[in-house]
């Protein structure tokens, strides 16, 4: 790797960290402030509504908008060729946006069955629209964010999600000083953010693509030929984020509820790195050129991994510093932060590897069936050894499912490379 290319790649990491540092800090303040602004029975149905929206933008994605990255690779400058992708990702997603209309009024009516729910059914449903209404513009940013990163236009891609937190957080500030802070307030604050960043992101993108008005047919069916051994994955972890406020509002009390979602607030201070995976390192991984491929690889991983060491220290010594982010109202967290750090730092290693997987196209039939079926075997190890009724019980099992990731993923990789190994020996042998 010569300077320039390390020069490069110090321009775009600096880019990275001025701008998700940024964006970070505004959502972490944003988030940290409603635990003291909202009262703990409006926090937890805030947080609840908060994690059926998260589903549910995942289910009408289940990795489109990603997929676009591994599928274009170097053709990238091929401005009519990432427009088909783009445009095929959105029609898709259209018809999956029908499907989870219906989802949208089941989770009401669960909405309605859990203990702490204090709406009627007027309120309920119109926090159901407000939430297609949020994942409609989420998901113009997901697959239009895409040409931005692929073409290190990271200022660009920063500009909406800033400008977006802001929004966000003055609009919460002047809802608690005019006295109409409420979970349902606060949610539509939230929305009016998503919608001013899809709608920039889809003005910012236009120099570096070609939609095209007709549907491109074959980009449709690569897409779906490439994502169909993937969709088990991500449809489980569409739902297995919510399973630990799911569980927790079943075996236990609204206090337990606000405790795990207060401690989860926590591994949302990493989210700079987890982010870093999807901006960062999968376009490079993508762009790279094969015969530079594995050495650029464990230069990265080595990175992650020792970052990821970093992170797991400093909960173990030093627990005091995320309590104190957390305010005195939840100061005897100090076990179920050292939890949700520790799990913050495996899946961190976790999404570098998945990142990878993506981005070099290395899909094999049993892809996501395999972790699935780990991740429901560690589940059910932890419904029955576990103390579900208890916010530790709930993020050990956290923990342990994000190891089982980890074990997953190095699987992944050991295949990946192994069948590479084999076919560039193959090649070797007919050109010999």
């Amino acid at each position: 790797m010569n300077f320039g290319a390390v020069a490069r790649i110090g321009k775009r990491v600096s880019a990275f960290l001025g701008g998700q540092s940024a964006v970070q800090l505004l959502n972490a303040a944003t988030g940290l402030a409603l635990l003291r602004l909202l009262p703990k029975p409006e926090f937890a149905i805030y947080s609840v509504a908060l994690a059926v929206q998260s589903t549910i933008n995942q289910l009408t994605d289940v990795g489109f908008g990603t997929s676009i990255i591994g599928l274009v690779g170097t053709r990238y400058h091929d401005k009519k060729l990432l427009g088909t992708y783009v445009k095929a990702a959105g029609s898709v997603r259209q018809i999956l946006m029908l499907i989870v209309s219906v989802i949208a009024v089941a989770c009401v009516v669960v909405f309605r069955r859990t203990q702490f729910a204090g709406h009627g059914l007027a309120e309920l449903t119109f926090l159901a629209v407000t939430m297609l209404i949020t994942v409609q513009f989420q998901a113009w940013a997901s697959y239009y964010e895409v040409p931005l990163l692929l073409n290190n236009r990271l200022k660009s891609f920063y500009g909406p999600q800033i400008a977006a937190a802001a929004l966000r957080m003055a609009a919460f500030l002047a809802l608690y000083y005019a006295h109409y802070i409420s979970s349902t307030s606060v949610i539509v604050a939230n929305t009016a953010s998503i919608v001013v960043m899809g709608l920039s992101f889809r003005y910012l993108t236009r120099p570096w693509i070609e939609v095209p008005t007709e549907l491109p047919r074959e980009q449709v069916r690569e897409m779906i030929r490439y994502l169909v051994p993937l969709l088990p994955i991500y449809i489980y972890s569409a739902l297995s984020g919510q399973i630990s406020l799911f569980l927790i509002s079943v075996f236990g009390h609204v206090s337990q509820v606000a405790d795990v979602a207060a401690a989860g607030r926590i591994g949302q201070l990493f989210l700079l790195l987890g982010t870093s995976n999807s901006v960062l390192l999968a376009p490079f991984i993508a762009k790279t050129p094969q015969q530079f491929f594995r050495r650029r690889y464990a230069f990265a991983m080595s990175a992650v991994g020792f970052v990821a060491l970093i992170v797991a220290a400093s909960a173990k010594y030093f627990p005091c510093l995320y309590l104190l982010v957390l305010g005195p109202r939840y100061r005897d967290l100090t076990q179920q932060v050292q939890l949700v750090v520790y799990t913050a730092a495996t899946l961190y290693v976790c999404g570098a590897m998945w990142a990878v997987v993506t981005a070099r196209k290395w899909v094999f039939w049993w892809s996501g069936t395999a972790q699935v079926i780990v991740t429901i075997l560690i589940l059910i190890a932890s419904i029955v050894f576990l103390p579900l009724n208890t916010s530790v019980g709930i993020l050990k099992m956290g923990l342990y499912t994000s190891l089982g990731s980890l074990g997953v993923q190095i699987v992944y990789l050991i295949t990946a490379l192994s069948k590479e190994s084999k076919a560039q020996a193959a090649e070797a042998a007919i050109a010999s």
